[in-house]
C-alpha cells in the first residue's frame, strides 16, 4: 500500500498543479532588465547633446497580467553615475499598457507596449570656493517598445526595442530628450 501510495505521489501533485494553473495560475510577472540606450537632448542644449549609456539603468517590473489581450505594467529604472566631484541620480517611474500580438500569450511571443511615466533627476557638481551645486527637476516623459517573451523553463526572456522621450523642463533649464535603446531580462511569474 506504502509502495502504491508513493507511486501516486508524482501524479497527485501534477494533477494539483493543472488544476492551479486552469483556476487561474500566476496574476504577476515580476521583472529585472539591464539596458543601454544612445540620449540624444534636444532644445535647449547648448554643450555636447549626445551621450551612449550601457549596463545600468537598471529596470523592475510588476506586471499584472490578464486574460485578455492588454495588461498593465508598473515599471521603474533607477541609474547613478557619479564622477568628477559630483553625481547624477534618475527615478524614472512609468506607468505601461502591453498589448499581444497574434497568437502570443502572456509567457511568451511578440508585444507592443507604450506608457507615460515622469523622469525625476538629481545631480549636483562642484561649484566655487568649495561649495557643491545641487539641482532637482522632474520630466513629463513618454515611452513605447517591441518585444519579446521567450520562454526558459517556468520564467521567460524578455527582450524589448525602446523609445523614450522626456519633454523640456524649461522653468528648471532641462532640455527635452530622446532615448533609443534595448533591454534584455528575465521574468518570473507569482
Amino acid at each position: 500500500m506504502a509502495a502504491a501510495a508513493l507511486v501516486a505521489l508524482p501524479h497527485l501533485a501534477l494533477a494539483q498543479r493543472t488544476r492551479a494553473a486552469a483556476a487561474g495560475g500566476p496574476k504577476n510577472e515580476i521583472g529585472v532588465d539591464l539596458g543601454a540606450a544612445y540620449s540624444h537632448y534636444g532644445s535647449g542644449c547648448t554643450t555636447s547633446c549626445g551621450a551612449f549609456e550601457a549596463g545600468t539603468p537598471v529596470d523592475i517590473r510588476w506586471g499584472f497580467m490578464s486574460n485578455g489581450p492588454l495588461s498593465f505594467e508598473p515599471r521603474f529604472t533607477l541609474s547613478y553615475f557619479t564622477g568628477l566631484g559630483g553625481h547624477d541620480l534618475s527615478f524614472t517611474p512609468d506607468v505601461n499598457v502591453i498589448y499581444r500580438m497574434g497568437r502570443s500569450s502572456a509567457r511568451k511571443g511578440l508585444y507592443l507596449t507604450g506608457g507615460l511615466g515622469f523622469a525625476i533627476g538629481n545631480s549636483s557638481a562642484p561649484g566655487p570656493r568649495g561649495t557643491t551645486i545641487s539641482t532637482s527637476a522632474t520630466q513629463l516623459s513618454l515611452n513605447a517598445g517591441v518585444g519579446k517573451r521567450i520562454p526558459m523553463e517556468s520564467n521567460a526572456w524578455r527582450m524589448e526595442g525602446f523609445l523614450r522621450y522626456n519633454f523640456e523642463n524649461s522653468g528648471k533649464g532641462i532640455p527635452s530628450r530622446l532615448d533609443i535603446g534595448a533591454r534584455l531580462g528575465i521574468s518570473f511569474w507569482r
